[in-house]
């Protein structure tokens, strides 16, 4: 009985000593308010991922940081160190590449928007560059409203130069419509060759 009960008083001056420490201790942690809608849903570094409308794969994601962010009213994904897009045909070749400094993309409407040395590139070999464009990914590729600006574009082709302000085309950029058309301007392949 005696080896309980100075069992029983040792457990009780170790609990109390705990209690003691643990209670008026500052541990120099303060809260910290965090606007938590702020913050992305989802961070993902060095992603390539692929893109599909209605299960078909519509796009090749290359990026160095991509984060998502998503509440009641809207959902978009942001890459904010910019991407490389390559989109595919329905036989899924790559007729379209895309380079921008910054994006996002609504997921809710399919709408991409491109900020900042924005450069896309088809098969047929015109490139267009411009600081922001426009891609909605569910209009049919033929659609004149699928690919649009409202900045200065500089379009070349093989054998021409156009630079516009605003512009619209089709998803693979092979026919497209000129705002306020600036300067056209032809390329002599013979000089060039030469060159």
């Amino acid at each position: 009985m005696v080896f309980q009960t100075k069992t029983y008083v040792i457990g009780l001056l170790l609990a109390c000593l705990l209690m003691l420490s643990c209670g008026q201790r500052n541990t120099g942690i303060t809260s910290i308010d965090v606007n938590v809608e702020a913050l992305p849903l989802v961070h993902g570094e060095d992603i390539v991922g692929l893109v599909s409308d209605s299960g078909v794969v519509i796009a090749r994601i290359t990026t160095k940081v991509q984060d998502t962010y998503s509440n009641d009213t809207a959902s978009y994904w942001f890459f904010p160190q910019g991407i490389f897009v390559e989109k595919f045909d329905s036989l899924f070749q790559v007729d379209a590449r895309v380079w921008a400094d910054t994006a996002y993309y609504f997921d809710r409407i399919a709408l991409w928007q491109l900020i900042g040395n924005v450069k896309l590139e088809n098969t047929v070999g015109t490139i267009c560059e411009t600081s922001e464009l426009f891609w909605n990914s569910r209009e049919p590729p033929a659609s004149m409203q699928a690919i649009y600006s409202e900045k200065f574009v500089k379009i070349t082709e093989p054998t021409k130069v156009h630079t516009t302000i605003g512009f619209k085309a089709n998803q693979s950029v092979t026919k497209y419509t000129l705002y306020k058309n600036t300067l056209d301007m032809e390329i002599d392949e013979a000089n060039s060759a030469e060159e």
